[in-house]
């Protein structure tokens, strides 16, 4: 048994990419199975995460960056270093638990045609995490209800309940549209397909979604494997941004991604769309006298109407 777990583990390379996280750094490193390469990108972090890796984690490749170059950019960075035939990506709050590496492995391993395959995300309390589901990819209709409040209002519309995948069997792995990249492991032939991640897509938000799109149409299926589980805090990396950053990139990269995937017409329809949806958004904070609130939305109008600054 243990022979066949290093046997296992020896194809995989671990890749993480952080930014300021030493506090939950270590667990993450620590879960990564032995017999597993393990590649590390410092997003230029402040707090000693790289310090940590280079003296608790000897055996680990480091690749310290001076400039916080974005996930997207880490990854595609640690995976032309990494020796693996897979890539295992890994967020740096999250953590395997046992068996849950061999079990991605296992899915890769048993469809030919599997790009990639994604684990089942808890808590560290262990409770489902429903907001790291898979979900399937999103739609100018389904974008434009949330866009303009209707998902927040009738969040059971069959147009968010099919974008948002509640109506997915989360119990058995099967092929779905995309799976966050918390715990995402690529086979590293299929991500050479796709010549990686596009790094457009900056800081974060979308890359994953772009990636997962990407292979679909070169002819990859996107896996989740419930049985693969992974502990997860989520949004550690991106909280460092502040609030009024945090949706001027996500609303940014939103508009970028069906203007990629969906076409200019596309593009135009969201862009009016949101000018709509953060008026209203701006409005409603200052309803509630949440001056932050305000100043995001503001922030993300502004962007809209012209155009966007690099973050």
């Amino acid at each position: 048994m243990v022979l066949l777990w290093v046997l296992v583990s020896s194809t995989v390379s671990t890749l993480v990419v952080c930014w300021n996280n030493r506090e939950f750094l270590r667990r993450s490193l620590e879960s990564v199975p032995p017999g597993s390469e393990l590649v590390v990108v410092d997003n230029a972090s402040t707090d000693g995460s790289a310090d940590l890796v280079v003296s608790s984690f000897p055996s680990a490749r480091l690749i310290r960056l001076s400039q916080n170059t974005g996930f997207a950019a880490g990854v595609n960075q640690a995976a032309a270093v990494a020796a693996g035939d897979y890539l295992l990506l890994l967020n740096p709050d999250a953590e395997a638990t046992p068996q849950a590496v061999d079990r991605l492995v296992a899915c890769l391993d048993e469809h030919p045609t599997c790009g990639a395959a994604s684990g089942r995300l808890i808590s560290m309390t262990e409770e489902p995490q429903q907001e790291f589901r898979p979900r399937r990819f999103p739609t100018v209709g389904s974008v434009a209800l949330e866009l303009l409040l209707v998902s927040r209002i009738w969040p059971g519309n069959p147009v968010t309940r099919r974008a948002e995948g509640t109506d997915l069997d989360q119990s058995a792995s099967a092929p779905v549209d995309r799976s966050p990249s918390s715990c995402l492991m690529v086979r590293r032939r299929a991500f050479q397909d796709v010549a990686g991640m596009d790094e457009q897509f900056s800081p974060a938000w979308f890359e994953d979604v772009d990636l997962c799109k990407r292979l679909e149409e070169r002819g990859w299926e996107v896996y989740s494997v419930p049985g693969a589980v992974f502990r997860h805090i989520g949004g550690v990396s991106v909280a460092g941004l502040g609030r009024a950053r945090q949706r001027r990139i996500y609303y940014r990269n939103l508009e970028r991604y069906i203007r990629k995937h969906h076409g200019r017409l596309a593009a135009a329809t969201v862009k009016a769309l949101m000018v709509t949806g953060m008026s209203l958004r701006v409005t409603a904070s200052a309803l509630r006298a949440d001056r932050d609130g305000v100043h995001a939305f503001a922030g993300v109008l502004g962007g809209t109407l012209t155009g966007w600054k690099r973050d």
